[in-house]
């Protein structure tokens, strides 16, 4: 881009279906940000829809014209592979919208990519806050809280929107009061990540996805049956 970046302008507007005046107002928002700033301005249009996307704006009349070009982002179009290998963050929330469309309004697609993006989440290796709001965008842009999902995939996501330490908590404080402070720190949360994945086992989730909730080994979650 030409001219000093340190100052400059990022116009980016999301799409989900065609729309036909999204050019003109794409043209709209970089002609006043131009004019008001005077910096250079860059405009995107995310395309998270299925329709073919539209990158120009075209006006002429009595021998004046307009010939407007924008970027244009089409998540139809993005590379799977690619947005897995990508460590940006906004790989993800694309990589999900585009699981979304793969799905087509299919539950059960939508319950198994759930799960893969979630694996993803954790390799990321994210701070807990940061990783928490992503899962909380994933699980918006794939709906996983609406009634066709099933509920033990719901049950999944409400654990791992917390970590394990604050998912036991209730069950920690309590062992802590029956074998007292210094013993029951250790022993509860122990004990409480047990009662957590009895109660996962009950439901019917697997032991790798127990395992992944709760840091148990698959040995010790085995034993629990």
């Amino acid at each position: 881009m030409d001219g000093d970046v340190s100052r400059a302008i990022f116009l980016i507007e999301q799409q989900d279906k065609k729309n036909k005046d999204l050019p003109l107002r794409m043209f709209q928002s970089w002609y006043r940000a131009s004019d008001k700033y005077d910096v250079p301005v860059t405009s995107l249009a995310i395309y998270t829809g299925t329709t073919k996307p539209i990158n120009t704006y075209n006006k002429e009349w009595q021998g004046t014209s307009v010939n407007f070009i924008y970027n244009v982002y089409c998540v139809a179009e993005a590379d799977e592979e690619t947005l897995k290998r990508d460590d940006r963050l906004f790989a993800l929330p694309v990589l999900a919208a585009k699981r979304m469309l793969d799905a087509g309004g299919k539950a059960e697609k939508r319950e198994k990519y759930s799960l893969e993006l979630l694996d993803l989440i954790q390799a990321w290796k994210l701070e807990a806050k940061k990783a928490r709001s992503f899962q909380n965008f994933v699980y918006r842009i794939l709906r996983i809280g609406e009634e066709d999902i099933d509920p033990k995939i719901k049950g999944v996501w409400k654990m791992q929107f917390r970590p394990i330490d604050d998912v036991v908590k209730d069950i920690y404080l309590r062992y802590a009061r029956e074998e007292g402070i210094e013993e029951g720190m250790e022993k509860g949360m122990e004990k409480g990540k047990f009662e957590v994945a009895r109660s996962m086992l009950a439901e019917g989730l697997s032991a790798d996805i127990i395992k992944k909730c709760t840091g148990l080994n698959k040995q010790d979650i085995l034993s629990i049956q």
